[in-house]
């Protein structure tokens, strides 16, 4: 397997995704902190909390510098939920492994060696987990919570394959970040659970998963965790901070050193005639001025536009450079419309374009995605039947990622765009949504305008 992107060997990346949970995270970095793994990069995605994480995790870092340099704290702009503040954290991870971790359970101090000796002597092995143990509120008195576990890889694989079986305990995970390129990561299926389908993902993509038959985590057990609710009430909890907004558009702008570029775009999403929009803007680690110029344009235009709808700006600047195609993806993650538009920073979009097609997805009920021509053509636009004997048949693209729109719903059962086709995201993307069912559009009208045009 070939690393992605500015992936660095022997490198691991641990993940932790966490909201509200500042009474128990402490508990977990100081067990990271003291891994007999050296070579890790820890990285904290807060995922909007509103209690004293920020403030713990903080004097946390700050007091351990010198035993933890390799840190990234990020606090998202908005709640998006634990499948994509992990998504959002794989990708702007750098390291050959990746880890899943918790922010309320604990990692035994060889953890990590383990997992990384066995992937290194295992070089089939793309994934592995581990036993784990449970407890309250000492640790000490933790009982094993390994019995429905598989520690078979042949039998991992029918398990998932053939009958749906979960064996392998998520949050001991870890796996090789060339995964990423096929897999993407955790999607929204289903409210809960999605940790299931995100292993069975991974086995029906034909990689190889083993478990460490050692008790090497330690899971807690409080009334805090969702699990724990659902046992509880017989319910699954509401997620209210998570809803989708009805008729919202969500623009996704990814940006690079672009502010001598930018305004076009920008001000040809002010000037559309659609009235419900937010604008996700996904900075992938500018150099220049990008981050001052678009919050200066923002505030002159919400100055103009003080008696009118006004678009909401969602500005996320990532900590280091990730690339197309996981800057679209975290954009769509950080979204809360029903309809999610793809824009390019270098290009614009006709004053009609969003309400042209959200009116073609509520009159087209049977439709997922609907792209619009585009001028200077690059490549040939076609309609209807032409697109899937395109895509399917001949291998050729006839939509333009950049007019795209698409239904909420597409992102959580997708993920979003993956690079198991180098330098091909984009023809990837219709094609797997093609090929699973789902119906994609263009709208014969030019509504989308490349730079130069």
């Amino acid at each position: 397997m070939t690393l992605l992107y500015n992936r660095k060997p022997g490198l691991v990346s641990i993940v932790i995704a966490t909201y509200n949970y500042g009474e128990y995270i402490i508990e977990a970095l100081e067990a990271i902190k003291n891994q007999t793994y050296s070579d890790i990069e820890l990285i904290v995605m807060d995922d909007a909390s509103e209690d004293n994480t920020e403030t713990v995790i903080n004097k946390w870092h700050e007091n351990n510098k010198n035993k933890i340099q390799n840190f990234k704290y990020i606090k998202l702009p908005r709640n998006c939920g634990a499948g994509w503040a992990y998504n959002i954290g794989f990708h702007i991870s750098c390291g050959e492994y990746i880890v899943i971790h918790d922010s309320d359970d604990i990692s035994h101090p060889e953890k990590i060696a383990k997992q990384v000796k066995l992937l290194e002597s295992h070089p089939c092995t793309s994934m592995v987990g581990t036993g784990f143990k449970t407890f309250n509120d000492d640790i000490s008195k933790a009982k094993s919570g390994s019995n429905w576990l598989s520690f078979n890889p042949d039998s991992i694989e029918n398990n998932y394959k053939k009958y749906l079986r979960h064996c392998v305990a998520y949050g001991t995970l870890m796996f090789r970040a060339s995964v990423l390129e096929e897999i993407i990561g955790c999607f929204k299926a289903i409210p809960v659970g999605n940790d299931m389908f995100f292993v069975n993902n991974v086995v029906n993509h034909d990689f190889i998963i083993e478990n460490i038959k050692e008790d090497l985590f330690y899971v807690r057990k409080h009334k805090g965790q969702m699990s724990s609710q659902i046992r509880s009430k017989g319910e699954i909890p509401v997620l209210k901070k998570r809803k989708i907004i009805d008729n919202l558009v969500s623009i996704v702008l990814p940006v690079k050193n672009c502010s001598n570029t930018v305004s076009d775009a920008l001000e040809s999403i002010a000037a559309q005639t659609y009235p419900n929009i937010e604008l996700i803007i996904v900075d992938d680690a500018s150099t220049d001025n990008a981050e001052e110029f678009i919050k200066s344009w923002y505030e002159k235009y919400k100055k103009k536009t003080r008696s009118k709808t006004q678009i909401e700006l969602i500005y996320f600047k990532l900590p280091s450079e990730s690339c197309s195609p996981w800057t679209y993806n975290i954009g769509c993650y950080l979204s809360r419309g029903e309809f999610i538009a793809f824009h390019n920073a270098h290009g614009k979009s006709h004053a009609k374009r969003i309400e042209n097609q959200v009116t073609f997805l509520k009159n087209y009920f049977m439709y997922s995605a609907v792209g619009t021509n585009y001028f200077p053509e690059d490549i040939l636009v076609k309609y209807d039947e032409n697109i899937e004997y395109s895509y399917i048949a001949e291998y050729m693209p006839c939509v333009n990622v950049h007019t795209l729109m698409v239904r909420y719903e597409v992102i959580h059962k997708t993920a979003g765009l993956n690079n198991s086709i180098q330098g091909a995201s984009d023809f990837e993307f219709i094609y797997r949504l093609l090929n699973n069912g789902y119906r994609v559009q263009n709208l014969k009208d030019v509504l989308y305008f490349e730079q130069g045009s």
